[in-house]
């Protein structure tokens, strides 16, 4: 190669990290760019003219063309990998293996993400230098993944609060540790906690287009709304609901006997004291109108309401469901909570239950269906199992009525007495309300049991499915006799094995 295309080449190479160097210094492609590359291309054109003679007998030379082969092997190569690797990150597939599930996304999360028709923007906001963020990064990173590969609608972002100030202001961040906004067509919610409960409940919020409002009757010695430290408050339940976007007011109906108009359900939660004829009057004007009721009676004191529970096709028992437990001394009674674990498959609330849950009650009545109206259905959706009792009084003597009880009746149609093209009412009766109080709300399903059964009162079917799981630590119980298995077995002979293979190869091939 001669001087000229050495010095030629050399001003080519050195008028490319010029451009290199100053389009990443500035961040932006400014004039001397173009220039420095118009110099790299008439240096590299000038070297190669200069010595095309020389170029022409290195490119006939019998090593250049196998060279040459060998490098096009490897370019291909080089790119079945990286289509191969393109591929696997759109399109792949995950497994898993827990126990509880606690890697795969709820039923309710997936429906909620699969709905979406608009982009859901979710902007992690921190600063750099605070202790923990790498690790709440990293954490959240894993947790999006999943919704991602459900929906490509959900987008990412993370956001420097130092290097976004206007942004931060915008949406109120003063702290670095980790804040998170979702943002979906205008609508903004925060999230506290980096796991999927807290997530999947910020985003029924920003997804809810109208707020629902649910009105829980008072006036008549109903459970405490507002009660969030005795266990048999409803505080935690109207938290719940609260957190789910809904609006939840009291409704002293006895005082002013007529539903709000923007009354998506009427809940009535252990009442004590009669309903006065005005208030049932109200209550049926309410389902002729195609309105949604939640009724929860206790036993021996159906407030008066058995008239109206009996209009619409369910009959109250009045008894005392327990379930029957196997002992040491025979068969018992467990008067500790009644187990509801049969569950309507058709449903839309409880189908999605595994026959394996279950959810609690405490001294429940058992529901039986009364005559039914041509224009009402009735669903029994939570059942007790065939080992279950029932006793008129809690004073336990004897033997009761036994088998399966039914406990939560759904009834959907028409009010009798409406016309044919007159909109369908729905209820829920329940006999026993403590399965939503604060003590018991959160044990096993009872808490999916009356989310579930609110969206479908409130017409938001999307949203029934069963609440983000909490995952479950694995525990390994060894008997005295396994574990000898295990010792003599695995730990004291693998050792051993691996030590003697190892010797014998050493000796072999010192010999050898």
């Amino acid at each position: 190669m001669s001087k000229l295309g050495k010095i030629s080449f050399l001003f080519a190479g050195i008028s490319l990290v010029s451009m290199s160097i100053t389009r990443y210094l500035i961040g932006d492609w400014v004039p001397f760019c173009w220039l420095a590359l118009g110099l790299a291309v008439f240096f590299l054109g000038l070297g190669i003219a200069k010595d095309r003679a020389f170029f022409k007998e290195f490119f006939v030379m019998k090593t250049t063309k196998e060279g040459m082969s060998m490098g096009v092997l490897i370019v291909l190569m080089v790119a079945v990998l990286a289509l191969v690797n393109y591929l696997g990150v759109k399109h792949y597939k995950t497994w898993d293996f827990s126990s509880a599930q606690s890697n795969t996304l709820s039923e309710q999360s997936v429906k909620l993400i699969k709905s979406l028709d608009s982009d859901l923007k979710v902007l992690f906001f921190y600063k750099k230098g605070v202790e923990g963020n790498e690790e709440n990064r990293r954490m959240f990173r894993e947790l999006i993944k999943k919704y991602q590969d459900q929906s490509s609608k959900v987008q990412l972002d993370f956001v420097e609060v130092n290097e976004r100030p206007d942004l931060a202001q915008e949406y109120g961040v003063d702290k670095g540790s980790g804040v998170v906004f979702l943002d979906y067509k205008g609508r903004r919610n925060r999230v506290e906690r980096i796991d999927e409960q807290e997530f999947t409940s910020a985003l029924v919020k920003v997804t809810r287009e109208k707020t629902k409002t649910i009105y829980f009757t008072v006036g008549h010695g109903e459970k405490d709304l507002n009660d969030s430290k005795e266990g048999l408050g409803l505080g935690s339940l109207k938290l719940m609901l609260e957190n789910n976007r809904y609006v939840v007011k009291e409704l002293p109906l006895i005082q002013n006997p007529k539903i709000p108009e923007d009354a998506d359900v009427i809940v009535i939660a252990g009442p004590i004291q009669g309903f006065q004829a005005f208030e049932i009057t109200a209550l049926e004007e309410y389902l002729k109108k195609g309105g949604s009721l939640f009724l929860a009676l206790e036993s021996q004191n159906s407030a008066g309401l058995e008239g109206l529970v009996g209009k619409l096709g369910v009959q109250l028992e009045n008894n005392y469901v327990m379930t029957i437990v196997d002992t040491v001394m025979g068969r018992g009674i467990n008067q500790g909570p009644t187990v509801g674990g049969v569950f309507s498959q058709t449903n839309q609330i409880t189908k999605s239950f595994a026959r394996s849950e279950v959810t609690l009650f405490r001294y429940p009545q058992s529901l039986k269906k009364g005559k039914v109206p041509d224009t009402m259905i009735v669903d029994e959706i939570v059942k007790t199992p065939a080992n279950s009792m029932a006793f008129q009084s809690m004073k336990i003597s004897g033997d009761g009525p036994e088998g399966s009880f039914t406990l939560v009746d759904e009834v959907v149609g028409r009010f009798p007495g409406t016309p044919e093209d007159a909109k369908q009412f729905s209820a829920i009766i329940a006999g026993d309300v403590d399965f939503m109080s604060n003590q018991m709300l959160y044990q096993n399903l009872n808490r999916d049991l009356v989310l579930n059964s609110i969206a479908a009162l409130a017409k938001e079917e999307n949203l029934i499915s069963i609440t983000p799981k909490d995952p479950a630590a694995t525990q390994m119980l060894l008997t005295e006799t396994k574990f000898g298995v295990f010792l003599f077995a695995f730990i004291i002979p693998l050792p051993l094995l691996l030590l003697g293979t190892s010797v014998g190869l050493y000796l072999r091939r010192r010999n050898a």
